[in-house]
C-alpha cells in the first residue's frame, strides 16, 4: 500500500514539475504586462474582429482579458461592460463560445508548444478558430433570428481583490487545486487500467478518435483533456511524448482537438450563466472543433514530412 501511495504520488510530482516549470514563469509574466497595460492594447487590436463577428467593439476588452488571464476575469469585465451595451442573447454566446476556445493563452500555449505542435501553429488554430466560430454563429443566429431576445446574466462574479498578496495567495490555491487534480487522475487511471475500464474507454470512443487521427493510446488522455481541461491533460500529455510512447501526429491531432474543445463541463456551465446558450457554448463547439481537426488530419496526411516539422512540429530534440 505504501509502495503504491509513493508511485502515484511520484506520478504526480512529475507531472506537476513539468506543468509547473511553465506555468509559473508565465502566469508572473503576465501578471507584469498586465500591470504594464498590455490588455488594453490587446482589446484595440481585437476591437475589428468583434464587430466582424456581429459583437460590440467594447467587448474586446473582456475578450483580452480572457485571452491574457483566464475565463474569469474575462466574464468579470463582460458582465460590467454588459448593462450599457444592450446585448441579446445570441450575442452573448457568440461571445462565450469564443472565449472558450481562446483564453488562457499565455499558458496554456506554452502547454501546448511543450507537447510539440510549434507555438505558431496553435496560436493560428485558436484564435482563427474563435473567430471563424464566431462568424458562422453570428450568420446563424441572424439568418434565422434566433435568440434575439434581451440578455438576462443569471448570475456576477464577485470582484476579486487586485492587490498583489491578494493575487500572489490566488495563484496558490490554483497551483494547490491543479496538484490535487492531476493527483485524482493518476489514481482515475491506474483504477481504470486496474479494472480493464481503461480498454473499454478505448474500444469505446476509439474508433471516433481514431476518425481524427488519435490512436487508442491517446484517446484516454484526450477524453480526460475534452472533459476536465487542457492544462491538466496537457501535463500528463507532455510526459506521454517524452516518453516517446505518442507519435507526434497522436500528439498533434489531439493537442489540435483540446485546443478547440476542452473542459466540457465546467467552463460550459461557467459561461452559461452569463447567457450563453448550450447551442453555441457546447453542441456547435464540438461539432466544429470535430469539422476543424479532420481537416486538419487530411492536411497533413498530405504534407511531406519535413514540411510537418518545419510549419506545424517541434523536432522530436526541442519538444
Amino acid at each position: 500500500m505504501i509502495k503504491l501511495v509513493s508511485e502515484l504520488l511520484k506520478e504526480t510530482y512529475n507531472i506537476c514539475k513539468t506543468l509547473f516549470r511553465i506555468m509559473i514563469p508565465v502566469i508572473i509574466a503576465v501578471k507584469v504586462l498586465s500591470e504594464l497595460g498590455i490588455i488594453k492594447i490587446l482589446s484595440a487590436v481585437l476591437n475589428p474582429f468583434m464587430k466582424f463577428i456581429g459583437l460590440p467593439g467594447e467587448l474586446g476588452l473582456a475578450w483580452a482579458t480572457a485571452l491574457f488571464t483566464n475565463i474569469y476575469g474575462g466574464i468579470i469585465v463582460f458582465v460590467s461592460l454588459s448593462d450599457g451595451l444592450n446585448l441579446t442573447v445570441a450575442q452573448a454566446t457568440i461571445f462565450a463560445s469564443i472565449v472558450l476556445i481562446a483564453h488562457s493563452m499565455p499558458v496554456e500555449l506554452q502547454i501546448m508548444r511543450k507537447s510539440g505542435p510549434r507555438l505558431r501553429a496553435m496560436l493560428v488554430l485558436r484564435m482563427g478558430g474563435a473567430v471563424v466560430y464566431g462568424w458562422l454563429l453570428n450568420v446563424i443566429y441572424s439568418a434565422t433570428g434566433t435568440l434575439q431576445e434581451p440578455l438576462k446574466i443569471l448570475w456576477a462574479p464577485p470582484v476579486r481583490d487586485n492587490t498583489l498578496s491578494a493575487w500572489a495567495m490566488g495563484e496558490v490555491k490554483n497551483l494547490f487545486w491543479i496538484t490535487c487534480i492531476i493527483f485524482t487522475l493518476v489514481v482515475v487511471m491506474r483504477i481504470l487500467h486496474a479494472l480493464g475500464l481503461m480498454k473499454l474507454m478505448e474500444n469505446l470512443l476509439g474508433p471516433v478518435l481514431r476518425f481524427l487521427g488519435v490512436s487508442a493510446r491517446a484517446s484516454t488522455l484526450t477524453i480526460f483533456g475534452l472533459t476536465i481541461g487542457l492544462s491538466y491533460a496537457g501535463g500528463m500529455i507532455i510526459n506521454e511524448a517524452k516518453s516517446g510512447k505518442l507519435s507526434e501526429e497522436d500528439i498533434f491531432f489531439s493537442i489540435s482537438l483540446l485546443g478547440l474543445c476542452h473542459s466540457l463541463i465546467e467552463d460550459t456551465l461557467l459561461l452559461m450563466v452569463v447567457g450563453g446558450h448550450l447551442s453555441g457554448i457546447f453542441w456547435g463547439r464540438i461539432i466544429f472543433s470535430l469539422i476543424i481537426v479532420i481537416l486538419i488530419q487530411r492536411i497533413i496526411r498530405a504534407m511531406k514530412p519535413e514540411f510537418f516539422h518545419k510549419m506545424l512540429f517541434l523536432p522530436s530534440k526541442n519538444s
